[in-house]
């Protein structure tokens, strides 16, 4: 009798410290900057509309397992801005939606594929990048911070432009450039549902 109250507590304790967890993304909590360079100076944008949605296994506040994430960015609401975080110019604006065909391709989306590893604080995933209507598979390392309301990924991609059949903009009929590579600085803050 006495070993079945304490099997039963231990599963008690594990049924509580890990569970499957849904939760959605927090448009106005996350955020994600892409970072370039040109011919003239760096350059940087920030997505103003995101969404997403996460199923996975949580314990003791940190990931588990990973079961579904998707992430979407709306590519017509990607706007420029200052090193201070203002807006910038709806001239560059143009510029990167003919680069992302956005009446054709509305949206950027990451949808997950498979968990590679985890550990506490960080995890790295396999996932397909869709942009300007191609895709990708490609792997992402992020941190894992818990959040009294669910969890926080941070991290940082590098992407080449050329991968997606996009032609990096140019301005000024040619005379300023920009750099085929942009690093895509992220912050995912995934909320339980109620």
């Amino acid at each position: 009798m006495k070993y079945r109250v304490l099997l039963i507590g231990f599963w008690f304790m594990s049924f509580q410290v890990s569970s499957q967890s849904e939760l959605i993304l927090s448009g106005k909590d996350s955020q994600m900057i892409i970072r370039g360079t040109s011919s003239l100076h760096p350059w940087q944008c920030r997505a103003e509309q995101v969404s997403g949605q996460l199923k996975a296994e949580l314990i003791n506040g940190g990931v588990k397992n990973i079961n579904s994430l998707v992430f979407i960015a709306g590519s017509s609401f990607i706007k420029s801005i200052k090193d201070n975080g203002e807006y910038y110019d709806k001239n560059m604006d143009k510029n990167v939606y003919k680069a992302l065909d956005v009446t054709k391709y509305p949206n950027i989306t990451f949808t997950f594929s498979r968990l590679v590893s985890v550990k506490p604080t960080a995890l790295e995933v396999v996932g397909i990048l869709k942009i300007a209507g191609s895709t990708k598979e490609i792997s992402i390392t992020a941190k894992a911070i818990p959040s009294a309301a669910g969890i926080i990924f941070e991290g940082k991609v590098p992407i080449k432009m050329t991968d997606y059949n996009i032609e990096p903009p140019t301005a000024l009929f040619g005379t300023i450039k920009t750099g085929n590579e942009v690093s895509v600085e992220y912050k995912l803050v995934f909320m339980a549902t109620k």
